[in-house]
């Protein structure tokens, strides 16, 4: 059962990046002329840096990366805590994070989504599940078994692999050319349909825009991937069959009789 799930979560994990890649690529700015009074020209006066953080703005830096930080260790302290309040307070944490670097990505609508729901009513309903089952700290792991190491470690390889292609293929827009034209790289250009219109980062036009359009296969990739989740987390949390031979009631003491 765990080999099936690894194996679903990196065929689905592939296949979304794989999608992703493309569209991630033909998003670069390109430089377009900025017409005074013009679309791009009010995003300039309205967020003079667009959506990327200038090498000479050393606070912000210092907050993205701080923010970053704060979201990779907490979701480490999630995979590596066996407390189960414990690994729920760092995935708090990693949200929180995440949810800093939309608001310093002007993506305010999810940063606020990411909040209320993520960090607030699904960690909730996390806690009272932990609280539900009531499982035992020193309940021994089984095993992944020599097969489930090799999946385990090939994905992490991947995952590590598919990051570093997408640091380097990420265009930096050069300094001098910046200046000069500030606002080509104010915004990516305008979608179909949409010019003369402000593209709203992070609202919910331009979110459902983009989760109906170029994301739909990565975001029903993802939604699979989480329905997997959801059954590999049944499957930790059923109870072990009893002894056949065993005339303790199913479920220990208290429990119901076949």
């Amino acid at each position: 059962m765990r080999i099936v799930v690894l194996l679903l979560g990196l065929v689905l994990s592939f296949g979304a990046a794989s999608a992703v890649a493309p569209s991630i690529a033909e998003a670069q700015p390109v430089p377009a002329a900025a017409q005074p009074g013009g679309v791009r020209a009010s995003v300039v006066k309205k967020y003079p840096h667009g959506d990327r953080v200038e090498s000479k703005d050393k606070g912000m830096a210092l907050l993205f990366w701080l923010f970053a930080a704060a979201s990779v260790g907490g979701a480490l302290f999630v995979v590596t805590r066996r407390n189960l309040i414990a690994a729920v307070m760092g995935m708090i944490g990693s949200f929180l994070g995440i949810s800093a670097v939309y608001m310093m990505l002007y993506a305010h609508f999810l940063a606020v989504i990411q909040m209320l729901v993520y960090a607030g009513a699904i960690m909730v309903l996390f806690v009272f599940v932990i609280m539900i089952l009531n499982r035992p700290e020193d309940e021994p792991v089984a095993p992944s078994g020599r097969i489930g190491q090799v999946i385990g470690g090939a994905a992490i390889v991947y995952l590590v692999g598919r990051l570093a292609m997408l640091l380097i293929h990420v265009k930096v827009p050069n300094e001098a050319i910046a200046k000069a034209a500030p606002a080509a790289y104010a915004l990516p250009p305008l979608k179909p349909g949409m010019a003369g219109e402000l593209v709203d980062w992070g609202g919910t036009k331009s979110v459902g825009a983009d989760l109906f359009g170029p994301g739909l296969f990565p975001f029903e990739a993802i939604s699979i991937l989480l329905l997997i989740a959801v059954v590999g987390a049944i499957a930790i949390a059923r109870h072990l069959k009893e002894d056949p031979h065993s005339t303790e009631p199913v479920g220990g003491p208290g429990g119901y009789s076949p």
